[in-house]
């Protein structure tokens, strides 16, 4: 993305005053949107520093103290556990294969993803953690240099009629797999936009319609960004809903990582099976 630094940080200063107020911890989806100027949004706000990271300087991780801390909305201090009372049911390390026109439909292993499941009663947690390898999908032998695969959004399935459901992240600042990118929104929508340099935050329902069974998280991570601004691990992307008292199922496809194009790149989803809710589909 273009680094036009003192544009984007007045941009973002402007875009954290508007819409509703941001809170730290876990922070509830709204089910039918919520208000801003214009229409409903499916997005809650997160952290915008950085711009979605188009800011070549990277984004401010949140803190916790001193007193309140900074640019901390949807984040929480600590992943072992979330939450109090809640103990962790399943954890597995799933590849994440492309397999399209780029990689000559061959299979590449781009990243793996660690998902996990935590319980308390029928209250569930779903944890994801992304980390993207030094590898070139693009064999077509037709751009100079590597292309790596980039995750601008992540999505989660499962949670229609498993509300409320809300959403936190975790960043880790120390040892191996520590993040190098916040979470900049959420919302319940299986449509991901493309945020541009000085784009809405908070894209309207319009373009974002709410879907009440997916949860749509806005990150930016690549092995080696073009802007400079992010690197191959995810910050912890949680997901809070009921459940039911029993081990979370394993849901196919019930995972998408999606390329949205943010440095002129082309459209990349990939699917991959996903921990969920008992019963769970990946309807729209």
């Amino acid at each position: 993305m273009k680094k036009n630094v003192l544009i984007n940080a007045l941009i973002g200063s402007l875009l954290m005053t508007t819409g509703s107020a941001m809170a730290t911890g876990f922070v509830r989806l709204p089910a039918t949107g919520a208000t801003v100027p214009g229409g409903t949004t499916a997005y809650v706000r997160c952290n915008l520093t950085g711009d979605f990271g188009s800011n070549p300087n990277g984004s401010t991780p949140p803190t916790f103290s001193p007193g309140t801390g900074a640019n901390n909305a949807c984040a929480i201090p600590s992943i072992t556990p979330p939450l109090a009372g809640y103990n962790q049911t399943a954890n597995v390390v799933r590849n994440i294969i492309m397999n399209n026109a780029y990689t000559l439909n061959q299979p590449i292993t781009v990243g793996t993803v660690t998902d996990r499941a935590w319980r308390n009663g029928t209250n569930c947690i779903y944890g994801a953690k992304i980390r993207l390898n030094n590898v070139d999908y693009d064999r077509r032998s037709v751009s100079p240099g590597s292309q790596y695969f980039e995750v601008n959004d992540f999505l989660r399935a499962g949670f229609n009629g498993r509300g409320p459901v809300s959403v936190a992240y975790f960043f880790s600042t120390t040892g191996v797999g520590a993040a190098d990118e916040v979470l900049y929104r959420a919302g319940l929508t299986m449509t991901s936009v493309v945020h541009r340099p000085g784009g809405l935050a908070r894209p309207l329902t319009s373009l974002a319609p709410i879907s009440q069974n997916w949860v749509d998280f806005t990150t930016d991570v690549s092995f080696l960004d073009d802007d400079g601004s992010s690197v191959r691990d995810s910050p912890w992307l949680l997901v809070k809903s009921s459940c039911d008292a029993v081990a979370p199922a394993v849901l196919t496809n019930g995972l998408i990582f999606r390329q949205m194009g943010q440095e002129e790149q082309p459209l990349i989803e990939i699917k991959v099976n996903g921990y969920a809710p008992q019963g769970a589909t990946t309807a729209p």
